[in-house]
């Protein structure tokens, strides 16, 4: 902060420690009880741990029969992509391998690979599937 002293000089202070301190605890605010900290991190850590449990235990993701929103999840597909991906599979008539992914516009052989382990080609676009 800058003031002038008793001879008119501009000089340079720093902030008091005690204004600082008062300031920093406007913007983070004393915990409440070591034992609410502690609820609180214990509560984080189970629902962590249940959404990654879903996650890994979830079935793939059925591409002739996925719908946008559905797509939109898969990691690196946004709203763009997932309608590429509708329009391609309504102009074959369904994807027949995985290797038809790759001629989604904005799907290379990287992001393919990734999504391999996360879809499936159900039996809608499969050539000679019985129904």
């Amino acid at each position: 902060m800058f003031t002038k002293n008793h001879r008119g000089a501009v000089e340079y202070s720093a902030v008091s420690g005690m204004s600082l301190l008062r300031s920093a605890r406007s913007v983070f605010p004393k915990p409440r009880s070591k034992l609410a900290t502690l609820f609180a991190f214990i509560l984080l850590t189970v629902l962590t741990a249940s959404a990654s449990a879903q996650a890994g235990t979830s079935a793939p993701l059925d591409l002739n029969r996925a719908t946008a929103a559905q797509l939109v999840m898969l990691p690196g597909i946004g709203e763009v992509k997932a309608e590429a991906i509708l329009a391609v599979r309504d102009s074959r008539g369904g994807f027949q391998s995985m290797d038809e992914l790759e001629a989604v516009r904005g799907i290379g052989p990287s992001l393919a690979g990734k999504l391999r382990p996360l879809v499936t080609i159900g039996e809608k676009g499969r050539r000679g599937a019985k129904k």
